[in-house]
């Protein structure tokens, strides 16, 4: 462990401070520590809202208030990615010494210019319950709208470039005078709010003229360009166990750079229920399951364990804080870990960019993976049964059991293990260098107290 920890504070420390003196860096980690009220705030409500019990679930249908849960939802998840285009302009300018007000605004702006903003609806012909197949299209419409697709987690990576590209233009054109100079008679809040007006119209040409430039290519859009760049290298992976690994192992990279998985999912999900419809059919009809596997290495290796990188581990590290910082952020992000959702946590700590955590994000699906595929070899999974499907927010041991009884519990058990061991020296350091931070500026608080 001392090893270890020599390790990280030679290599990894210097890349900490840098990235913390980064202004890049420094306003990118806290425009998602902003996102926490709202990650956190909705938590309880996808709790109540998931609370794996089925005839709660059945309720909540039944009362209609599964539509307000998911209204909840979508207020608040599926809008992260404006939240954080926002957060990250408005955190920039404001970190260079400018009034970030118009710089979140324009961020926002930005980010909505670049996205598609219609959908094509259809309407059908007559005999479409009777004969579905001969139902044909009497006609179509382009309905004005948003897609969630975009502004939640799955257009974050187009949300950061715009937030930093606004924030550096905007810092920029304030450096070389590019406002509208008011006379010291108008009001201050009149002042404030014209003198950005000619730098505004610069910005949001310039993300016009990209908008206009993606519509001439095969991609149409931005949002459309980062996705399939990300997920056609993986469009020729098969769902074997190292496949299923290798999968996990990109999403949780790929989310620690702030590109959600969502992108690579959205790949690899029709090929994962394909196999897993086929262990259906196969556990119907009695027969040995084809992808038993790769359903049980999927699940390990997926969100059962506290979320998008498995934060478990994360979770039940932080009950040895020693910072103040981290020991309130497990009062108010771990309950919901239990319950598999870690956005809190993720943003709150936060673990996108955060050096410190690159090694346990990366290798968690890799060790657990592995060592349930390696425990399938001498525990019996004869009895799984796949037809069981649980909430997302259905602990990892309760599902484990439900699905593969005691043997499949042993693996749970196993893996928190490795879990716990993976994320503690690396949250260790990370809680020495905040309480050392703390403990600095206490006193030099008492000092300026004294004089």
């Amino acid at each position: 462990m001392e090893t270890l920890e020599r390790f990280l504070n030679k290599f990894i420390g210097p890349v900490a401070s840098r990235m913390n003196r980064s202004k890049f860096f420094s306003a990118l980690a806290e425009a998602f520590m902003r996102t926490t009220p709202i990650t956190l705030g909705v938590a309880l409500l996808m709790i109540i809202g998931n609370f794996p019990i089925p005839a709660w679930i059945n309720l909540l249908a039944k009362t209609g208030l599964t539509a307000h849960f998911n209204a909840a939802l979508g207020a608040t998840i599926n809008l992260l990615s404006v939240y954080v285009a926002f957060n990250f302009a408005y955190v920039y300018a404001k970190k260079d010494g400018r009034d970030p007000l118009p710089a979140g605004l324009l961020g926002i702006a930005s980010f909505f210019l670049l996205m598609p903003q219609s959908i094509q609806t259809f309407v059908l012909g007559k005999n479409v319950t009777e004969f579905p197949a001969k139902a044909l299209i009497k006609s179509s419409t382009n309905i004005e709208a948003f897609q969630t697709l975009y502004t939640g987690g799955s257009g974050l990576f187009v949300a950061i470039l715009v937030g930093y590209i606004v924030g550096l233009l905007y810092c920029f054109l304030v450096k070389k005078n590019i406002t509208i100079k008011m006379p010291d008679s108008v009001p201050k809040n009149v002042s404030e709010s014209l003198s950005p007006a000619i730098l505004s119209g610069i910005i949001l040409a310039i993300f016009f003229i990209v908008r206009v430039l993606f519509s001439y290519t095969p991609f149409e859009s931005i949002f459309t360009f980062i996705s399939t760049l990300v997920q056609l290298p993986l469009q020729n992976l098969t769902a074997s166990p190292i496949a299923i690994i290798l999968i996990f192992t990109i999403a949780n990279l790929l989310w620690f750079f702030g590109i959600h998985p969502n992108m690579v999912y959205g790949v690899v999900m029709p090929m994962l229920t394909a196999n897993m419809t086929a262990n259906m059919v196969a556990f119907q009809h009695h027969q040995e399951l084809p992808y038993l596997a790769m359903a049980i290495v999927s699940y390990v290796c997926g969100n059962g364990f506290g979320g998008q990188g498995a934060t478990y581990g994360l979770a039940i590290s932080m009950f040895r804080a020693k910072s103040a910082r981290y020991k309130q952020l497990l009062k108010l992000a771990g309950p919901p870990v239990l319950f598999n959702i870690n956005e809190p946590l993720i943003f709150g700590m936060p673990l996108m960019l955060n050096p410190y955590f690159f090694i346990p994000m990366v290798i968690s699906p890799i060790l657990m993976g592995g060592t349930a595929w390696a425990m399938m070899s001498f525990l019996d999974f004869s009895a799984y049964n796949p037809l069981i499907a649980m909430p997302f927010t259905t602990p990892a041991p309760i599902v484990m059991f439900l699905k593969g009884g005691f043997n499949f519990l042993i693996v749970f058990i196993v893996l928190l293990i490795i879990n716990i061991l993976t994320w503690y020296p690396f949250f260790k350091v990370a809680d020495r260098k905040e309480y050392e931070t703390e403990q600095e500026l206490a006193r030099e608080n008492t000092q300026t107290a004294e004089d």
